[in-house]
């Protein structure tokens, strides 16, 4: 639990750096041009927000992919026509009854064994094996879980960014009043004090 804690704290304190240091670097280049520091906090916020974002979609895709490959296990086929040669028809239907077990719990589909007797029966999961498709199925949903928000966090990443950067630029273009003559306000304060008495 700590260490998510201090994985939060730091991604916290990356996060806000980065999107304070890349809106005060664009608004610098905005105002004053392209000067060393300006361009130089712009460059290493916008490296943490692509590093960050990087990583975060690289979970996403390994995450993604790793589900799709344990979702996409096809399931076994008919057992060889050889086996019944050599093994004993208890151990022929027991091989059969565990290939349509572990094709229920992987895929959830209800398939069919071959008996003692040779002839096929339809096979009927018990609790064990309903318990053990259901963990599967939480498996399933826990990866797709955590893969959706690390694509939100990548995400997340990249629109921080512009945003910081949009902001940047918008306020840069927002000057000060040039200080060289008196402003209105002062201009209206002399002409009062000349028409007083």
């Amino acid at each position: 639990m700590t260490d998510n804690w201090i994985d939060f704290a730091l991604n916290v304190i990356a996060g806000a750096t980065a999107f304070l240091c890349l809106f005060d670097g664009t608004r610098r280049l905005g105002t004053y041009g392209l000067q060393g520091k300006a361009v130089l906090m712009t460059l290493v916020a916008a490296g943490i927000c692509v590093l960050y974002g990087s990583l975060a979609y690289s979970k996403y895709q390994d995450l993604r992919s790793r589900l799709i490959a344990s979702q996409s296990q096809p399931a076994p086929g008919p057992l060889p026509a050889n086996l019944g040669r050599a093994s004993s028809p208890e151990r022929k239907e027991a091989l059969s009854l565990a290939r349509a077990r572990h094709a229920f719990v992987e895929s959830g589909k209800l398939g069919s064994y071959v008996d003692r007797s040779g002839g096929s029966k339809a096979f009927v999961p018990n609790q064990e094996d309903l318990v053990r498709r259901e963990g599967v199925v939480t498996y399933h949903v826990q990866l797709e879980s955590v893969a959706r928000s690390s694509l939100g966090e990548a995400l997340l990443w990249l629109i921080t960014g512009l945003v910081a950067a949009i902001f940047g630029f918008v306020v840069s273009f927002e000057k000060m009043r040039p200080s060289n003559g008196p402003s209105e306000e002062q201009q209206e304060r002399s002409g009062e004090a000349r028409s007083a008495p």
